[in-house]
């Protein structure tokens, strides 16, 4: 008896539903996401004077959830594409004990929630956030060890985000 091969049409189609497999689409990573749903649909950044962000968003009914947003203000920082922000930087002289950076969730029938201190963190946009622009970019992020349960946890991913 000769051994059995799949035809190369039947094993094109079963990798690619192992590959779309529950729609799971687009999601980032860390050792949050136990705790948390982390898929998302589009990816949104922002410039303004005071802050730089990207919200992975889902829709929502009518509106939109945001699955996670990563801020960093602007206060005293010069934005270079390419060059990564520090995310754990304080905010005015000591003892400030406020931070460049935040990371922050708004999501339907949860209480918004903001997440502790960063111990580690940077994020990177790779070119400049102008209007319709789809800019590539990356973030990774390291809580602060505490009681709260996201304490010492991780968070991070890449991103293909367009500029409204």
């Amino acid at each position: 008896m000769s051994p059995v091969r799949p035809l190369p049409g039947a094993l094109a189609g079963l990798l690619a539903g192992l590959l779309t497999a529950c729609g799971e689409g687009t999601r980032l990573e860390g050792s949050v996401s136990p705790l948390l749903d982390l898929r998302y649909e589009r990816a949104e950044a922002q410039g303004s004077e005071e802050e730089l962000s990207v919200r992975f968003i889902t829709p929502q009914g009518s509106g939109e959830n945001t699955i996670l947003k990563v801020t960093a203000k602007r206060e005293n920082l010069t934005f270079e594409p390419g060059k990564p922000i520090d995310l754990t930087e304080t905010m005015g002289p000591p003892p400030s004990e406020v931070q460049r950076g935040e990371v922050s969730r708004s999501v339907l029938d949860e209480p918004v929630r903001a997440f502790p201190r960063i111990a580690r963190g940077t994020l990177t946009f790779e070119k400049a956030l102008q209007p319709g622009a789809k800019v590539p970019g990356d973030f990774h992020v390291t809580f602060v060890q505490g009681t709260d349960v996201y304490s010492g946890r991780t968070l991070f991913g890449h991103f293909e985000a367009t500029v409204p």
